[in-house]
């Protein structure tokens, strides 16, 4: 299952820019329901302007977000706001996963 990682810090003033496109996301998701996305997180470093995004989809699927106005709205912000150069997202490598829940 790919899974990739957005890192990146934002200026504090556009805290709340990107919460609430990252909001507009999510509403967005929950309405289409895309096929192929199995889970997408996003979360910030308490008290900071740092965040991380993780997504996770099943093989094979090209990823459902670019068809999404809102999450591709949520990558215009986040590439303006974003200190440094506009974040890339990593790909990641499952090592071991605990789930309490299953």
């Amino acid at each position: 299952m790919p899974t990739m990682m957005l890192q990146y810090k934002a200026t504090e003033a556009a805290v709340p820019e990107v919460i609430s496109a990252v909001e507009a996301t999510f509403a967005a998701l929950e309405q289409r329901k895309p096929k192929g996305l199995v889970r997408f997180t996003y979360y910030r470093k308490p008290g900071t302007a740092e965040f991380v995004g993780v997504l996770e989809l099943e093989e094979g699927v090209e990823n459902p977000l670019l068809g999404i106005e809102a999450a591709r709205a949520l990558v215009a912000t986040v590439t303006r706001v974003a200190v440094g150069a506009a974040p890339m997202p990593v790909p990641l490598e499952l090592v071991a996963m605990h789930d309490s829940r299953t």
